[in-house]
């Protein structure tokens, strides 16, 4: 009974600490407050380094497709690509809906599903660091 109270506390506090943010993130990401998901994104990358493989994945996927939703189409390139990286190195790692989203956002940068990015012409030299349309709620 103990050790299993222990295993509790101990995941609860893996989740406040990391896991918190990439929760936070991806709540805001699926409500479609994708500026202040991209915020919290950002405030997890030196963390994310840490990240096992698969955590990072999902972590690239979601900054990825934050970026691409507020029009930054050069951060979601970069984040994307290597979310696909980790994709075709393990086919199982996303789920349907995950792997639908990021060829979706692949594909909507005038990518096939076999070319690498190369998102720079016809984007502006510096991009603001929130693209969001004015009308999108914060």
């Amino acid at each position: 009974m103990r050790a299993s109270f222990w295993a509790v506390t101990l995941c609860l506090l893996a989740t406040a600490c990391g896991g918190g943010g990439m929760s936070r993130a991806r709540h805001a990401f699926d409500e479609g407050r994708h500026a202040d998901a991209v915020d919290e994104l950002r405030a997890l990358e030196a963390q994310a380094a840490g990240f096992d493989s698969d955590d990072h994945a999902r972590y690239a996927l979601v900054r990825g497709l934050s970026h691409f939703a507020c029009g930054d189409l050069r951060a979601a390139a970069t984040w994307l690509a290597q979310a696909r990286a980790a994709g075709a190195a393990d086919p199982e790692l996303f789920s349907v809906s995950e792997r639908g989203r990021l060829d979706a956002a692949w594909r909507s940068m005038g990518l096939m599903p076999g070319e690498s990015a190369r998102i720079t012409s016809g984007l502006p030299a510096a991009v603001p660091a929130h693209s969001e349309p004015p009308h999108a709620s914060r």
